[in-house]
């Protein structure tokens, strides 16, 4: 890891990602987490100097979930708490996707006269519908304080800068809204499986069969855990999922089991059915940002698609360094399409290595640095100002839309 054999090649990288990107001919697309939401940055109230995500990442979300259900009594805050615990035990990150999963679980497993953590079915669900609300409400923020060239924009004038023989496919797990606002900012038309204007419907066979769906000048966007924007109404005795206005009760926020379930019928087995079939195509080009790997589902459809289409190829552009214990470098080890991308090393081709500190020409301004090397334990390269490190920064969304940006400069 130390010696510049060992290394790799930053420059090359990146080359290889901007030239990729720059093929008309290659089919595109980009799986967005809630780490390209927390890209989006405003004034900390009262000290303007400083600033703060406006959506926060699930960390932040989770926090204020929790405190909204110790809001409701002490019995609520005791189940959030033993919740917690079972998800701990079970090997689980005991965030608030995690957590609106079990409640939906306990929902499912009780009867009328049964308690679960120490709740009855009807407060399982007034917690339940709190978790909904608290992340509707915290992914539903004024969008009018926004800088103006906020990175999604920035992202949505590189599209509109591009020429494709395929339509670009941006997947996300996001429920906000975030994506939408900048690329109609910059009047890209756009496409998400709704048709109609009054109330639009969902209509699963535009994903199924492209001659359903608009040319491949219109974006599409596939919204694979739900939306604020979503709900169900009864249109003469029919269940339909419609698009509207954003939805305060987060009724179709589905980051569970359920969306694989209950829900299969649409449109969460529609989207995932287009991301199967997006890989599958030959020479399919995947760019992830803003996501940790933390959905099992999505990952079995990823891994197991790149180990049949050795063609295919996935980039994981990654804001935090990764352990060794972590699914995503495990599985990148035993996959040679696919390329993570971490602040300090990278895998490629099954080998995880530092960057090599290289000079930067002018496209690597605000994705990759050289900083000194920090002394070792033993006091090597102590001392020695020559002594360097790269750091790949491209992981954060914001300067990945940078380096987009660059893309088209000039």
């Amino acid at each position: 890891m130390n010696s510049t054999q060992q290394a790799h090649d930053a420059q090359k990288t990146l080359a290889d990602l901007r030239d990729h990107l720059a093929r008309h001919d290659k089919p595109i697309a980009f799986f967005f987490g809630a780490g390209t939401s927390c890209a989006v940055r405003v004034p900390l109230p009262g000290n303007g100097d400083k600033t703060q995500p406006l959506i926060p990442a699930v960390a932040g979300l989770t926090k204020i979930a929790e405190k909204d259900a110790e809001d409701l009594g002490d019995k609520y805050s005791k189940a959030w708490s033993a919740i917690d615990t079972h998800c701990k035990d079970n090997k689980q990150d005991a965030n608030v996707e995690n957590i609106l999963s079990r409640l939906r679980m306990m929902l499912a497993a009780v009867g009328k006269s049964d308690t679960l953590s120490g709740l009855r079915k009807d407060e399982i669900e007034k917690l339940e519908e709190c978790v909904r609300k608290t992340i509707a409400r915290v992914v539903t923020p004024d969008l009018t304080d926004i800088p103006s060239n906020f990175p999604h924009r920035k992202f949505a004038q590189w599209l509109v800068k591009t020429s494709r023989q395929n339509p670009i496919e941006i997947f996300t797990v996001n429920y906000d809204v975030l994506i939408e606002h900048g690329l109609e900012a910059e009047r890209i038309p756009l496409f998400d499986g709704f048709v109609g204007s009054f109330w639009p419907f969902f209509h699963p066979d535009s994903l199924r069969r492209s001659e359903a769906a608009p040319g491949a000048s219109w974006t599409r966007l596939w919204k694979m855990h739900g939306s604020v924007t979503w709900r169900r109404v009864d249109q003469d005795g029919r269940l339909r999922v419609v698009r509207g206005a954003p939805d305060p009760a987060g009724e179709m926020i589905y980051p569970s089991f359920q969306k694989y379930d209950e829900s299969r019928q649409q449109p969460y087995a529609a989207f995932t059915d287009r991301l199967s079939r997006f890989l599958e195509q030959d020479d399919a080009l995947l760019i992830v940002a803003g996501f940790s790997f933390g959905d099992e589902h999505i990952n079995n459809l990823v891994f197991g698609t790149l180990e049949n289409r050795p063609r295919t190829h996935v980039y994981a552009l990654q804001f935090d360094e990764l352990s060794e214990d972590s699914d995503l470098v495990k599985r990148a080890y035993q996959r040679r399409n696919m390329i993570v991308i971490g602040p300090r090393t990278g895998i490629i081709g099954g080998r995880r290595a530092a960057w090599a500190p290289v000079e930067s020409p002018s496209f690597m301004d605000g994705v990759f640095e050289l900083t000194a090397n920090a002394p070792t334990d033993n006091g090597e390269n102590a001392g020695d100002a020559e002594a360097k490190e790269g750091v790949m920064k491209i992981g954060d969304f914001a300067s990945f839309c940078k380096f987009l940006e660059s893309m088209t400069a000039g």
